[in-house]
């Protein structure tokens, strides 16, 4: 009997890269992870045929990448998917070091630069009708400041990029909630200029369209309307549900990935402000956090991708069925926890109800170890903090969490 094809995923420490293993996986591929990381959720996956430890490429990328092409050079890999940005980035960038020995299926290195570049979204989703909250481009700390005048408060602050590419290091960035003035300055430290500040639309449900974007179409197509984020703030998807996409958004979609000339997995986030009406507030060119739910409901994304670049006969690209929720377990006990330090007890019982047809982030019955090794890994985290006296520790753990 034929065995299928081999695909190597990094950053196995990832819940979106758990997910593509388990969805490559059903889809007859061999699956081997890539991590740095003890507990790294896909190493723990049963549907992980070979378990690879290799150092992160966020202080040395490098080296990262060299070191994975030895890898590469050792077995037979058809194709090579990077799990996250931190990885993405220097495999785009050396590409010549990957390629004589498994397939990327990468666009342009230009083309991934786009992909990641969060000021020309805003102007491209505009350019769609997809118009972003109001948002100011500051390049220094002083801009940042007078730009914050001219904003209400809360607001956010973006990266540039959601990573950041320096001297022998690429390092994630992530987006800052501010709630008052007195907070601005630290958030801009944390993310570090460039930055664009942009107007935080409490009222309004976010959305998120997933697909994989082959020629002009888009195969897989599914849309997640967000019942719970972690944080609360500016978090991912803990709670999200599977619903039907209006055609006036697929095409604006549609029309936003020809100008960004993307092709292959990609996420896009959206504030859902009435009827027909959105706005684009993220783009993420990879596997992504709640791609548990995309494959529950019967768009097997990586398999759509990994298919289309080996020119398979393709599983079906039909979108997801709707109504199947999606639950992020450890991100839904912290947000049951703040109900209870507020003194809302009914809320925290309402956040863990349980819900019929569900996928879960970590848990399968028939894959259990992953959720095993997520709690391991935050208790490992919390008792390692809790010796050192990290007064930061809780916060740090947050940001974590939104891995």
């Amino acid at each position: 009997m034929r065995r299928g094809p081999r695909v190597l995923i990094t950053d196995a420490e990832q819940r979106s890269v758990l997910a593509t293993c388990r969805g490559l996986a059903a889809a007859g591929y061999r699956v081997s992870t890539v991590a740095g990381e003890r507990f790294a959720l896909g190493h723990w996956a049963r549907f992980s045929e070979e378990r690879i430890t290799l150092a992160g490429a966020e202080a040395d990328p490098e080296g990262y990448v060299e070191r994975l092409s030895r890898v590469l050079r050792r077995g037979e890999y058809d194709l090579v998917m990077p799990g996250s940005e931190l990885s993405l980035l220097p495999i785009s960038e050396r590409r010549d070091l990957i390629e004589p020995y498994a397939r990327l299926g990468l666009p342009p290195h230009e083309v991934v630069l786009r992909a990641l570049d969060k000021p020309l979204l805003c102007s491209q989703a505009a350019a769609v009708g997809l118009v972003p909250p109001r948002s100011v481009d500051c390049s220094s700390d002083e801009e940042a400041l007078a730009a914050a005048r001219g904003l209400e408060f809360p607001l956010v602050v973006k990266p540039a990029r959601s990573v950041a590419r320096a001297p022998g290091r690429v390092q994630q960035q992530r987006v800052q909630f501010v709630e008052d003035a007195s907070r601005l300055n630290a958030a801009v430290a944390a993310v570090r200029v460039p930055v664009t500040l942009q107007e935080y639309v409490p009222a309004a449900s976010i959305v998120s369209c997933a697909a994989v974007r082959v020629g002009d179409r888009l195969l897989g197509l599914t849309l997640a309307r967000y019942a719970r984020t972690y944080p609360s703030q500016v978090g991912s998807a803990a709670l999200a549900t599977t619903i039907t996409p209006p055609r006036p958004l697929i095409e604006r979609i549609e029309e936003l990935l020809r100008l960004i000339g993307w092709c292959g997995i990609f996420e896009l986030e959206l504030l859902e402000l009435g009827e027909n009406r959105f706005a684009a507030i993220d783009f993420n060119p990879r596997p992504f956090g709640w791609m548990a739910l995309a494959i529950g409901a019967g768009a097997n994304l990586p398999a759509l991708w990994c298919d289309h670049v080996l020119q398979r006969r393709s599983v079906s690209p039909a979108g997801a069925r709707v109504g199947l929720h999606y639950r992020w377990e450890d991100a839904e006990i912290r947000n049951a926890l703040a109900e209870l330090r507020r003194g809302h007890a009914r809320s925290a019982a309402a956040v863990l109800r349980p819900h019929r047809r569900v996928v879960h982030a970590h848990f399968r019955i028939d894959d259990p170890a992953p959720l095993v090794a997520r709690m391991l890994s935050i208790a490992q985290e919390v008792g390692r903090r809790s010796t050192r006296g990290d007064p930061h520790s809780g916060r740090r753990l947050d940001i974590e969490l939104q891995q």
